[in-house]
């Protein structure tokens, strides 16, 4: 089994734990294949309108890119196989100050892969209680599905879209999950536009599976082929739940993961 993780924290986001050689090695004891570390750039909270009931640490993208180089040095020295990239997880909001600002660190850090992800609904990060209150389950999921429509056409470079249904991650309600009957026409929207711009739709297993197999199904159905493989690691958590996934997505037809250098697709055979 071919093993890639595309979606992983280091001790340079706000919620991650671990520096960045420590993941490396984590990597490398795991057999991995591909390893993107993807630190939070979170310029939807740094420079939006959007809050946090928490201090936030917003990340220094000059010592993470120190860090990952020397990570990478050592790597090269020890010949190691593992293909280490570089990225980032661009936290999306259609302010156009936010939407400039991202275009310009951009292009200034040669990331191998961004990743687009939607946290915020109405100001607030879903992750958080606060989020939801006085909110209806509908009016926040369907805004929450909303906010990642706009996010396909984020004027800046990107290659996966992240985490879809981490809303419910949190959520207060009794019929917590996000079913595609709840909101047809917003997944369907979603799920073309993700196939017609050429992007990779994320599987995330860091709590549950994001999206749910059901979504799966249908981006399969819809001609979707292009998905990638993240763990959404924050601590020592690389590959979960790899297996069992790799499984699922074969039985719905999938037969590779995307990863990526300098933005350019590789495939990766599942399983």
């Amino acid at each position: 089994m071919i093993y890639v993780d595309s979606h992983v924290h280091t001790r340079h986001s706000s919620d991650g734990k671990d520096p960045v050689r420590a993941i490396v090695d984590e990597a490398r004891e795991k057999g991995l294949y591909y390893l993107a570390t993807t630190d939070h750039l979170d310029l939807d909270l740094k420079l939006g309108h959007n809050r946090s009931p928490i201090p936030w640490k917003h990340i220094d993208l000059a010592a993470y890119r120190a860090e990952w180089l020397e990570a990478r040095a050592e790597l090269e020295k020890e010949d190691s196989p593992l293909k280490f990239r570089f990225g980032i997880e661009a936290g999306f909001s259609d302010e156009p100050q936010v939407m400039e600002a991202y275009r310009k660190v951009l292009a200034d850090y040669p990331f191998d892969v961004v990743i687009n992800s939607v946290h915020f609904v109405d100001g607030w990060d879903v992750y958080f209680p606060n989020a939801f209150f006085l909110k209806s389950r509908k009016r926040i999921y369907g805004d929450y599905l909303d906010n990642i429509l706009k996010s396909l056409d984020a004027p800046y470079p990107y290659d996966i879209v992240a985490h879809i249904g981490y809303v419910t991650r949190n959520a207060p309600y009794a019929k917590k999950a996000l079913f595609y009957a709840d909101f047809p026409e917003k997944f369907d929207a979603i799920l073309h536009g993700i196939i017609e711009r050429g992007k990779a739709l994320e599987v995330n297993t860091h709590t549950t599976l994001y999206p749910s197999e059901e979504i799966l199904r249908k981006y399969y159905e819809y001609g979707g082929r292009k998905i990638s493989f993240g763990s959404d690691s924050h601590h020592a958590e690389l590959c979960k739940d790899y297996e069992k996934t790799c499984a699922m997505l074969k039985e719905i037809g999938f037969t590779h993961f995307s990863v990526f250098t300098a933005h350019e697709e590789e495939l990766v055979p599942i399983g």
